[in-house]
Formats: C-alpha cells, structure tokens, sequence
C-alpha cells in the first residue's frame, strides 16, 4: 500500500513491529470463549500433523528408494540378491567349469536378466502408485513404504539345485506376483523320466531298459505369474525353460524348448487380447510363419479346465518338446518370445489398474481366482513336474496360486452382465485375437 504525504513524497509505511503485533494477536484470541479457543487450538493441532506426517512420508519413501537406488539389495532368505548381473554369475558359478555350451550359457542370461527387469519393473510400480497416484492414495493399506519383492537365494548346489524366487504379495497393484528362475542339474530318476519321455523315442528307450539311473538331467527355466489388485486388470503367466539330458560322458541324449504365455482376464477388454496376440504372433512369425496357429491352438487346448468345459483364460501361445532344428536357431525363437512380454503385458497392467472397480467386481475376481487354482493344481503340466522332483522348493512351485480365492457352488453370473460376456468367450469357441477384424468392440468391460 501507497502512501501520500503533504509534501507529494511517495513512502512505504513501516513494518509492522511483532514485538507490538503478537501481544494483539494474543489479545485477541483470549477475548474468545473458551470453547472457541478450543476449537481453533484442535484444528491448528491437525494441520501441524498433517504436515509433518506428510513430510514424514515422502522422507521415508526418498529413503527407501536411495536405500535401493545406491544399495541394489532386495532381501529374502538366503543370501541377498542384487539384480540380474550377480544373478547371471551366481548360476554360471554352478555349471561345469569350461563349460562350452553357448546355449546354456545363453539361456542363463535371458532368465536372470528378464527376472531382474521384472522385478524393478513391479517395484517401480509400486513406487508410484504409493506416492504419486492419488487413485491409491486412500488404501495404502498400513503400508509405511512402498511394498518390494521378496527375493529368495536357494544355494544348493552341492545338490545340484539353484534357484531364485521372488515374490510380492499385497501391494497396491499388485495382489501377488512371483517370478522365479531355476536352474537343476541332477542324475535322472524313472519317476522324472516318465513325465518328460512322452515326446523323446531316445529317452523311452532308457526308460524302457531300466538304464534312466545313468542318465543326467540339466534344466532352466524361468515362470513369472502377476495377479493385479484390481480385477479390470487381468492375470498373465508365462514360463520358458531348456531340458539337457546326457550320459555320463557328457553327450546328450535328448534336447528340447517349452514355454508360452497366457492372459486370464477377469473382465474382457478385447482391445488388450489384439494387443497380446499381435505382439506374440509377430513374435512366432519372424522365426515360422506356422509357428502362431500351431502354438495358439496347443494354448487353447492346454489351458483349458476339462471338468467345467471352459478355458482358463484368452490364451496366447504354448509349445514343449520343440527339438526340430538346431539348439541356437529354437534359442533364438525362445528369446524373441520372452522379449515380448513385457512390452505385451505391463501396457494393460498400467493401464487397467486404475479402472474403477467395487465389491461386486471384488467377488467375480475371487471366484475366477478360483478357476485359476483348479487348473493349476489339476491340470499344469508344470506344477506336476515340481512335485516329482526330489526336495523341491515347494513354495516356488505353488507361488502362481492367487492370495483372494472364492469358490461357490453353481455359481452363474447374471444374464448379460459383464461376468456372463467373459463366461461365454471361455465357454465358446476360441476366437482368433490377433486379426483385427476379429474385434468387434474395444472392450466388453
């Protein structure tokens, strides 16, 4: 404010002095009655705290993000884990020294680096869901930081077993998540050797003479399942792994790939099924343009729960026993399908998550979740092959299991709603995702 004097002179009137300003500030508020003194005391109180409980939060969350950024640590049981270099090296440890086997090699570093990208790609989710994301901020759910993976280090390779297993479960995108890498290098038992001949003539023979006992077994592999919170996000899963089996002079009896990844939605977007398969398909097409049908339909027909006549999801691709051409070429193939999923994937996780939901879509995700158990426990191939392995970590081979889990007797989703579109794609015949004209809407969510 300007002031005028008498001689035309413009001048700033003088602060005010605080000696003199609070004692009236003082003044008044005792002129007040003692209710609303009380009053403006209390609330006075709650902003205070709600600004140092602010300040407090975001100082934690910069100290655990600066505790990950310069440490690079995530701990479990076992020794603590330090990202996909030190895991790379942690397994090549284990192989034979001088081993020259470039594919073995290869297929350790695709594991434990696709491992460690996943990993710091679910925490930096949930980084920013924690802080930024104000769709979150009302269910932190009494967590004081950003939730992390677990991760555990197996070392027993004086028993021939390595593994690393990480899991998240309970955060805020994230209902449960595990991807684990596993690396077995064994003598072969007739109980193992049945489950994996059916497709190789050579280890039949062995089987068939009662010779199994001198063979060795040498396997990894990596298996990764996201279960999102929200139930517009939908469930993917994918596993690829490499089988060896050889003499006791080191030649190789049988070689093979498997592997594939699958979507389970919980609502149908379909706009998010053309993007799954496209990007597979393209995938399959660089290396065989039979590759899709033919991996697509095993798919179908793999993931599908016999007993209740409906697919387990939208599908995606599933191969095993692929042994046709040389070790590099199918690596090549294995690696271009793995690359896929995370440009595949987190795009709809992202995206999905911050759909609107409630407890009627909370309910449809538990009862689907209980579809997902059904199969895996039934019907995997995968989760039959970890419970013939002798000492198996079983906790890793039963991480792909949901936390929220509902089963109901005949239970059947109202007449067009939402739950009954998704019942009749999986009850129907399979549909061909990755053709765009196949897709009559964007989403039927």
């Amino acid at each position: 404010r300007l002031v005028a004097t008498s001689s035309s002179r413009v001048v700033l009137p003088a602060k005010p002095n605080p000696c003199i300003t609070m004692p009236l500030f003082v003044t008044r508020f005792l002129s007040f009655t003692t209710r609303r003194r009380r009053t403006l005391l209390k609330a006075a109180t709650a902003v205070s705290v709600s600004l140092v409980g602010a300040s407090t939060m975001i100082s934690t969350w910069r100290f655990a993000e600066a505790t990950q950024k310069h440490r690079d640590q995530w701990v479990g049981s076992g020794q603590p884990y330090y990202g996909g270099e030190w895991a790379y090296k942690f397994f090549l440890g284990a192989l034979e020294e001088e081993c020259g086997d470039k594919t073995k090699i290869d297929m350790v570093q695709l594991t434990t680096m696709l491992q460690a990208s996943i990993i710091q790609r679910l925490d930096a989710m949930e980084r920013k869901a924690w802080v930024e994301n104000a769709y979150f901020h009302s269910d932190r759910k009494g967590l004081e930081t950003p939730l992390k993976f677990r991760v555990d280090v197996d070392d027993r390779r004086e028993n021939g077993k390595l593994g690393i297993t990480a899991v998240m479960q309970g955060g805020l995108v994230v209902e449960k998540a595990g991807v684990g890498v596993t690396m077995l290098s064994k003598k072969l038992n007739p109980r193992m050797a049945k489950q994996m001949a059916h497709n190789h003539p050579a280890l039949k023979e062995y089987l068939a003479t009662g010779e199994v006992n001198d063979l060795s077994m040498w396997v990894n592999g990596i298996s990764c399942i996201v279960h999102p919170v929200n139930p517009k996000a939908p469930t993917v899963h994918f596993n690829y792994r490499h089988f060896q089996i050889t003499k006791d002079d080191g030649s190789v009896v049988a070689w093979w790939f498997g592997g594939g990844q699958d979507l389970t939605p919980i609502y149908l977007f379909e706009e998010d099924a053309h993007h799954l398969h496209s990007l597979l398909k393209r995938a399959c097409d660089k290396h065989n343009p039979e590759y899709y049908p033919k991996f697509k339909k095993w798919a179908d027909e793999y993931f599908y729960h016999t007993a209740r006549k409906e697919a387990r999801g939208i599908g995606g691709i599933f191969f095993d026993d692929l042994d046709s051409g040389s070790k590099e070429n199918i690596f090549s193939f294995v690696k271009d399908c793995a690359d896929t999923f995370e440009p595949s994937y987190f795009p709809i996780l992202q995206k999905r998550s911050e759909e609107k939901y409630g407890e009627t879509e909370k309910k449809w995700q538990a009862l689907r979740h209980g579809r997902y158990v059904e199969f895996n426990l039934v019907y995997d191939r995968g989760t039959k092959f970890g419970f013939s392995v002798p000492g198996v970590n079983i906790e890793a081979v039963l991480m792909s299991l949901p936390l929220t889990v509902g089963f109901m007797y005949k239970h059947l989703p109202k007449h067009g709603t939402e739950e009954d579109k998704l019942l009749k794609i999986l009850t129907g015949k399979p549909r061909d995702w990755a053709t765009t004209a196949s897709i009559t809407g964007t989403s039927s969510g």
